[in-house]
């Protein structure tokens, strides 16, 4: 079979439970829906880590955060951060398929430390350096390493430059390009997306959404008014939100209708996930795993959508009930493009190669058993129940998930569940002993938040180079 081009949308804080397949009723979501009808639609994919970089990371490498030592989302707004590359000690993704004859290409979000450059093993680079920014602002990108600036909508600009990447590409390789999408990351108001896309839900109920009672931990991604905001304010986030959702649709839209148009699409490998989930006041707070103090593993910040389409591998119309993650993903493109992992096997590659899955629909050995982690908080996570470990001395969380899906009942300590707590608690500790380095473990780092008041602890120079103060 020849190797398939591939095409990777790694968005970024765009949720499972925002999509129309997903279950959605208002959100408008066509080109995702295409995906899900021609393809399989993953019903319970997670990312093992509630942020930005180190969610990226786990993607692009196969690797745990405590192996590659990226903790937190990376403040690329300082140019200590911006300048180091944190991927420098490992072999990424985009390597292992210049090496099977791939033509490597980025438009959109990397997040990884020298997003003005080209990043290793990609042969051409649209990047975002720094601060992202407002979603239609100007901005000045990085074009294969020199600055480009472009006024409009940043969704627009990727897939121009997506676009642009596939005409180029060379006719006798396949080739990877990866597109971040990030209109669904904050900021949310409305005021910061199309006027048009906002007003198709205008008079949208968003029942969808459960109403928003503040969690008692909440801390929320730039929310005015906090736990005493405004209804006009929650449906204007509501609004953004759902816009920026139908703008990545149209924006995928037009490069699967481009390589639909040129008969390349059958041939193309099109995966879409996100790095991680995003919160709309579900549960009690806006935004992701650093949207409360403690950070949280709450499902809605775990789950992400996972879509693949790829007639000669994946099946269409089909649902998979089975949990995956980053690192599983990372392992069945290796697995479809002759990536050979096995003689790497001192990095100790966490993930399930799924794509017996995709043919059959099942695999009696798969083990849906997922792990996170986030700084010095680990997770382990079944299907029947949750425990979050929070070094050293917690507080900890214990959920039931058959009987308490919305986890609203945290069981840990209670006597009833002692063996379970223990069971799982014995679980985690050996899967890490696996999965870990000793010197990038977030178990040595105190973790400080990567914004914007700590560029004088950068500048000071209080912090060691990955950015975390050691115990």
């Amino acid at each position: 079979m020849p190797q398939p081009n591939i095409l990777l949308f790694l968005t970024d804080d765009h949720a499972a439970w925002a999509a129309h397949c997903y279950g959605n009723s208002e959100l408008h979501t066509p080109n995702l829906n295409r995906l899900a009808a021609e393809g399989t639609r993953f019903a319970n994919a997670f990312t093992p880590c509630p942020v930005c970089s180190p969610a990226r990371a786990c993607l692009l490498t196969g690797r745990t955060p405590s192996q590659v030592g990226i903790h937190d989302w990376l403040q690329e707004a300082i140019s200590e951060v911006a300048g180091h590359d944190w991927l420098a000690d490992e072999i990424t993704l985009p390597e292992l398929l210049t090496a099977q004859g791939y033509h490597c290409g980025l438009s959109g979000k990397w997040h990884l430390g020298r997003s003005h450059h080209t990043p290793r093993g990609f042969a051409w680079s649209f990047g975002l350096p720094g601060w992202q920014g407002r979603h239609n602002d100007p901005y000045t990108y990085h074009l294969n390493g020199q600055p480009l600036t472009l006024e409009g909508n940043k969704s627009k600009h990727i897939t121009d430059h997506a676009l642009r990447f596939i005409a180029e590409a060379p006719r006798d390789r396949p080739f990877f390009l990866n597109v971040g999408y990030i209109a669904t990351h904050s900021p949310y108001e409305e005021e910061t997306h199309d006027p048009a896309l906002v007003a198709r839900y205008a008079d949208a109920t968003f029942s969808d959404i459960p109403p928003y009672h503040p969690h008692s931990w909440h801390k929320n991604e730039g929310m005015m008014g906090g736990a005493n905001a405004s209804q006009d304010e929650i449906r204007r986030r509501y609004r953004g939100y759902y816009a920026a959702v139908s703008e990545i649709d149209h924006q995928m839209g037009r490069i699967i209708d481009r390589l639909d148009a040129s008969g390349q699409l059958d041939n193309t490998l099109v995966i879409y996930t996100s790095d991680h989930g995003c919160a709309l006041g579900h549960q009690g707070f806006w935004g992701k795993g650093n949207s409360t103090r403690p950070l949280n593993m709450h499902e809605v910040s775990l789950r992400v959508p996972l879509l693949i389409r790829w007639p000669a591998q994946v099946a269409a119309g089909q649902v998979i009930e089975r949990s995956v993650d980053h690192y599983d993903t990372f392992q069945t493109i290796c697995h479809w493009t002759g990536v050979d992992l096995s003689s790497r096997a001192e990095r100790a590659y966490p993930g399930q190669n799924f794509a017996t899955l995709t043919t059959a629909g099942t695999d009696p050995s798969w083990d849906d058993t997922r792990f996170g982690e986030y700084g010095d908080l680990r997770m382990i996570r079944t299907p029947q129940h949750k425990f979050v470990r929070r070094y050293p001395y917690g507080p900890f969380d214990l959920f039931d998930l058959a009987a308490d899906p919305e986890e609203t009942l945290n069981r840990a300590g209670w006597p009833e569940y002692a063996d379970i707590q223990d069971d799982l608690a014995a679980r985690l500790e050996a899967w890490y002993t696996q999965h870990q380095d000793p010197i990038q473990s977030g178990l040595r780092v105190k973790h400080l938040r990567r914004h914007n008041e700590n560029a004088e602890a950068w500048r000071d120079g209080k912090r060691e180079r990955r950015g975390l103060q050691v115990y």
